[in-house]
């Protein structure tokens, strides 16, 4: 039965997936449990809808069947390497040492704060991990120099997944490109990979780069406004570094790592890091990389050759430094490959949505309903608001990706937008509501990581980020029309001028204390 008949068959039926799994996301905060319930209840209408018939096609066609896929295998095995890897990295104390260096040269509160922001920027394999291993390293740091808890925890939180969403040999890059492949795959496109246009999609990966940038100003130039402002002047002029009754997130916090901090050194950070780079792209290298098209299953064997290499080379520098034993080294590790089994069954259960989707003919119907009046210039706009409106109702950048990539992708090829910019536009608008969502688990890491009252941290950080969202949400209405990276540049220009008017109003209605006033 071909594509046309399945539309004609399925009708209406088709919206089931993307609709329910939206709906479920928003309604549950839960993943995992709205992508089962949706490609359970789809499976069930391509089954006739008889229940038990659904139940194990879900189970055979669609989960087994993603399975089945070697790229997606690739992709689980990668994603599990890059786990131990980025545990045990995390666990051997080598960033600690390498930011606890940093911090001989600070003692202003924007140098304080310029050292977080470049921290952040150092630890740029982890999301999750960053916030807890920079955190407590400036902490005392920028107590004495009266940096505010909420201002800390906004520079912490805007290195964790806006960088990590820029990078497509760690676990971030590797899960979005597998979603892209899967879509590909479908499509039967074969003249590209899932690395190649997450490589492209960087530049139109407006929110991610303007957060990092609007960090580094904010923290270069105090020009702090809003909640943030009042917060930096409580700092400065009382000392008083946390709101009076505040509640700082650091019971669970688990400070520096694990490990004797005189045993902590610079090179088990670099050493490895060093040597999964060389790896990476040594291989890469060989197979001709800069002048020819490499295969997506010699890049996914590039990542994960040099990730083993590095895991290799961690344990041994662990072990010859007396970090660890090596079985305490395979605990950590293998702790790490455990802590990806949500991510590894939120991509099966992608991918099974995916597979579902083509099966009911969702985008050729939404092409057919919307060919009226859907302009394609404006798609990458409307899954932009899509992914910031989900992401910041349930508070995941990942599972976000996971419901709009098959059904953004597969509308993008049929209206012949570019790639690039729609899959920036999902992974730009699933990052500005994780970033500023107070369920999502790295704004809860940043709270933790800066010892600061989480609600506080979460006001305060709203309206900056509020602000790039908003010059996002104007870029991805020129980039469906003039797909060109000069966009970006005009975003920049932007932002700068408007952070200035916005800090100057406040100024106006609050003043700023640049000066400690007490103590």
């Amino acid at each position: 039965m071909d594509a046309v008949e399945t539309v004609v068959n399925y009708g209406i039926l088709s919206l089931v997936p993307p609709v329910l799994a939206i709906a479920l996301a928003l309604i549950t905060k839960n993943i995992i449990v709205s992508l089962f319930v949706t490609v359970y209840v789809s499976a069930t209408i391509v089954a006739g809808f008889n229940p038990l018939m659904g139940f194990t096609t879900m189970i055979h066609d669609y989960i087994f069947g993603a399975l089945l896929d070697e790229v997606n295998v690739q992709g689980l095995i990668m994603m599990t390497i890059i786990g131990g890897f980025v545990a045990l990295l995390t666990k051997s104390g080598g960033a600690y040492a390498f930011t606890n260096k940093v911090t001989k040269w600070v003692n202003s509160r924007v140098k304080c704060e310029t050292g977080i922001w470049i921290g952040g920027l150092i630890v740029w394999f982890t999301d999750n991990g960053n916030s807890l291993m920079v955190g407590p390293i400036f902490e005392a740091l920028a107590e004495k120099l009266r940096v505010s808890r909420e201002k800390f925890a906004y520079i912490l939180d805007c290195t964790t997944t806006p960088i990590c969403a820029l990078v497509p040999i760690i676990g971030w890059g590797v899960y979005t490109q597998g979603l892209i492949d899967t879509e590909l795959q479908n499509a039967a496109i074969t003249n590209t990979n899932g690395f190649e246009i997450f490589t492209q999609c960087i530049p139109f990966n407006f929110y991610a780069i303007l957060t990092l940038i609007m960090a580094g100003i904010m923290a270069v130039t105090s020009w702090d406004y809003g909640p943030m402002l009042k917060a930096q002047n409580r700092a400065m002029k009382t000392g008083q570094t946390i709101r009076e009754g505040g509640q700082p997130m650091r019971g669970e916090a688990k400070g520096g790592p694990e490990v004797d901090p005189e045993k902590a050194k610079v090179s088990t950070m670099v050493i490895p890091l060093v040597v999964l780079l060389v790896v990476i792209f040594a291989y890469l290298t060989k197979l001709g990389i800069w002048h020819t098209k490499v295969a997506g299953s010699d890049i996914r064997t590039a990542i994960a050759s040099g990730f083993l290499s590095g895991l290799i080379v961690l344990i041994i520098l662990c072990i010859k430094n007396k970090i660890y034993t090596f079985g305490e080294c395979m605990k950590i590790v293998e702790g790490g490959w455990a802590n990806m089994m949500f991510m590894c069954v939120v991509l099966t259960l992608a991918w099974s949505l995916s597979g579902v989707n083509g099966t009911m003919g969702t985008a050729d119907y939404l092409v057919k309903i919307t060919q009226g009046f859907l302009n394609p210039g404006v798609l990458a706009f409307i899954l932009y608001l899509m992914g910031a409106v989900m992401s910041f109702a349930t508070g995941t950048s990942w599972g976000t990706m996971a419901i709009l990539f098959p059904i953004g992708m597969p509308m993008a090829i049929n209206l012949g937008v570019s790639l690039p910019v729609i899959s920036a536009a999902i992974i730009s608008g699933s990052v500005v509501g994780d970033h500023c969502s107070p369920i999502s688990d790295t704004t809860i890491m940043a709270s933790i990581g800066a010892a600061c009252d989480h609600i506080d941290h979460f006001e305060t950080q709203m309206p900056y980020a509020v602000t790039a969202g908003i010059i996002c949400g104007i870029l991805f209405l020129i980039a469906g029309w003039i797909s060109t990276p000069v966009t970006l540049v005009g975003g920049i220009v932007v932002l700068v001028p408007v952070i200035y008017v916005l800090h100057k109003m406040s100024v106006k209605k609050n003043g700023q204390v640049k000066t400690p006033e007490q103590g």
